[in-house]
């Protein structure tokens, strides 16, 4: 129900799409195993469709102007979505998930798929 047409997740009614609200859905959906509820496809082409392709970086959407906090989440965001050039995120906290390990963190993630 959050997931608009333009693939963008809002975080309330009468918000407009925002990467930083896909990152929040997301993140919380793959700590319950229930990412598949929401069209991968339309979440990765909103999340480009916010990227500057000419100084980079990541807006909260399409047209708008790009900054770190909306990179952080544009990027952490598609390495949730299985983008291969990314290293893996950790849901839960928001850092890459080597350095999770390497701390020795153990934190629950559901693995239920369906």
């Amino acid at each position: 129900e959050r997931q608009l047409p333009c693939g963008g997740v809002f975080g309330s009614p009468e918000k407009l799409p925002d990467v930083c609200y896909r990152w929040w859905v997301l993140a919380s959906l793959k700590i319950i195993g229930r990412a598949h509820w929401l069209d991968k496809d339309r979440l990765v082409k909103f999340i480009l469709a916010s990227q500057d392709d000419e100084t980079g970086g990541f807006a909260d959407r399409p047209g708008d102007v790009v900054d770190p906090f909306h990179t952080l989440f544009g990027l952490a965001g598609l390495s949730l979505l299985g983008e291969n050039q990314l290293a893996k995120v950790n849901p839960v906290l928001c850092l890459p998930q080597s350095l999770v390990d390497s701390l020795g963190l153990k934190l629950e993630v559901s693995t239920v798929t369906s």
